[in-house]
């Protein structure tokens, strides 16, 4: 069946018109973007085809070799849907937080159309006014966010800079599992202590999944009096 058999309602640019974007599927949704199916296929089985293989995370990571392979699917089609996938990206990075952040619920939701697609292990250092609105996002990937293992340096500098009142971290787990490492804990513990000899807070670290986040501040983990948390025993009472 060819896509001009369907009745017009059920077409996907006349559903996408009449009803908008949100209520068609993803199938319609890649349908539109794809365009045109080939001699074999139409397009909804051509959409229908490629999110067998993939699911709409793995897209965003798919390169152009990856794509160019997929039947049906030649040069044009292929650059078309990259630029689709980055400009979404991109667009998912713009602040859209407007508030203060002062609870971990917070912090989750200012960050979560930038961290949930990512497949890696990336850290946010977000640097604070007094009123704890975000001022400046510096994000860290590769193996400097190995392990929390955060370039301190290039934080502070950027800090010091702006005259950032408070730094909050927050570090992803792509494998779901949302609690801290000790080394974790005792590398958010050292930078703690290195911010307080410049009179810069440290106000929290997040470990955050797509579904889920840990507070290090609501777990007793980090304290704003400058009195820390004994990491042994307070980690063996939340883990163990």
């Amino acid at each position: 069946m060819n896509v001009k058999d369907l009745s017009k309602e059920d077409r996907p640019r006349e559903r996408l018109i009449k009803v908008g974007p949100r209520a068609l599927s993803d199938v319609e949704l890649l349908a539109i973007l794809i365009g045109s199916g080939t001699k074999t296929s139409t397009v909804l089985e051509l959409a229908t085809e490629i999110l067998k293989q993939y699911t709409l995370v793995d897209l965003k990571d798919l390169t152009y070799e990856k794509i160019n392979k997929i039947k049906g699917i030649k040069q044009a089609k292929a650059c078309q849907l990259l630029v689709c996938f980055e400009i979404a990206r991109r667009s998912s990075q713009i602040p859209k937080y407007r508030g203060s952040l002062e609870t971990a619920k917070d912090i989750y939701e200012y960050i979560y159309d930038e961290i949930y697609l990512e497949s890696s292990e990336i850290i946010l250092a977000i640097l604070c006014d007094c009123k704890l609105h975000p001022i400046k996002k510096i994000v860290i990937r590769g193996d400097e966010a190995h392990q929390v293992n955060f370039p301190t340096k290039k934080i502070i500098t950027h800090a010091l800079n702006i005259k950032a009142y408070a730094i909050i971290l927050v570090h992803n787990h792509p494998s779901g599992d949302i609690h801290p490492s000790k080394i974790d804990i005792k590398a958010t513990l050292d930078f703690q202590q290195l911010l307080n000899t410049l009179d810069i807070l440290l106000l929290e670290h997040l470990v955050v999944s797509p579904s889920a986040y840990f507070s290090m501040h609501e777990h007793g983990l980090l304290s704003m009096d400058g009195e820390y948390s004994i990491m042994g025993d307070c980690f063996e009472k939340i883990f163990l």
